[in-house]
Order: structure tokens, then sequence, then C-alpha cells
């Protein structure tokens, strides 16, 4: 943490246009800003990164893209995630932005330093009645292999198309659920400290 509080980074899962997990992920943030974190919100779709492929990185090295997303992330205290679930799994916008970060700029960065000491809090919308419960768990997964500490409690937003009223934002019991949610980020991360 820096002398100025909190910093949070968010990540969408999802390169739609209005998709309901970056509003969802907006929500969030803004509650993460209410309790006085500062926030930034990447749009991984926006980055274009490559997909991850190692003779690209033998021959050239880190590309830049990766290498600013990699200074996002070790200046982050804390990450709040938002994901769709394509398949029953997180999407590969997600886990290519993982390997990516997984790599070492050099011999002396620590393996997954994009990752030491993050905690993490998740979500998911789903327009359908699961939640994005598969995704959520193969994320888990996915953030605990790197050294991620993922909070007990994901947000599971169900319908997601009838949840969200016209100005974006949540009705008041998802609403207070999101914030709880960020609520825990925030102590935890404060404990870590």
């Amino acid at each position: 943490m820096t002398e100025t509080g909190i910093n949070i980074l968010g990540l969408s899962g999802s390169n739609r246009a209005d998709s309901y997990n970056t509003r969802l992920l907006s929500v969030a943030l803004e509650c993460a800003k209410r309790q006085g974190a500062s926030i930034t919100q990447l749009d991984l779709g926006a980055i274009n990164l490559p997909f991850y492929n190692g003779d690209l990185e033998a021959s050239s090295g880190l590309p830049d893209t990766v290498l600013d997303l990699k200074k996002q992330f070790e200046a982050a205290d804390g990450l709040i995630i938002s994901t769709p679930e394509y398949n029953g799994f997180f999407p590969g916008l997600l886990k290519n932005c993982f390997d990516w970060l997984s790599r070492r700029t050099g011999p002396e960065d620590p393996i997954l330093s994009a990752f030491d000491g993050k905690i993490a809090g998740l979500m998911a919308a789903t327009v359908g009645g699961s939640g994005g419960i598969r995704s959520l768990t193969s994320l888990t997964t996915q953030l605990h292999y790197l050294g991620v500490t993922v909070l007990p409690r994901p947000f599971s937003l169900t319908h997601a198309g009838k949840a969200f009223n016209d100005n974006g934002s949540l009705g008041i019991e998802q609403l207070t659920t999101v914030d709880a949610m960020v609520t825990a980020l925030l102590r935890a991360l404060r404990q870590s400290d």
C-alpha cells in the first residue's frame, strides 16, 4: 500500500461493448472508491495483447503492452475481477493476460512478481441462473496457482439482463452484497499490511 491508501485494479473478463461483467466491475470499483481506495479499471480488450507465444518472447522479449500491464499489476494492492462464463470456464482474454504476466522481465525479476502479495475479490455476471459459478471456481484455481489470495465469498449475479437499472445501477440487495465483498477485500488488504 502507498501512503495515499489502497490501490485496487479492476479487470473484466469480457471485451464486449456494454458487458454485464464490465458494468458489475464498475459498480464494485465505485464501492471501493467510496470506501477510500484508489481505483484503476483496465480494459483488456483495448490493450490488444497478442496470444502468449514463447517464440515471440524469446526473439523480442516481452511486448511493451505486457510491460505496461505488469507495472499496473505490481502497483496494485488488490484486484477485483468480474468474469463471464464461456463453456464452463473463464474467458481466454483473462488466461492470456495471466500467461503474459507470469513471465519474467529478466533474471533479477522474481517469478510471478506481478501477483506477489495480491488479494482478489471475484465476481461473475451471467444471463442465466448459474451466475458463473464454474468460471469462478476455475478462476479461483488459476489465481491460487499464481499465488493470489482469493476472498472465500465471490459475488455471483444471475439473470444479469434484468439486474441492472436503466442508469446502470444494481438493485439494493445486489449492491449491498457487492459492497460487502469490497469491504471484505479492503479489510483483508489492511490486515495484510
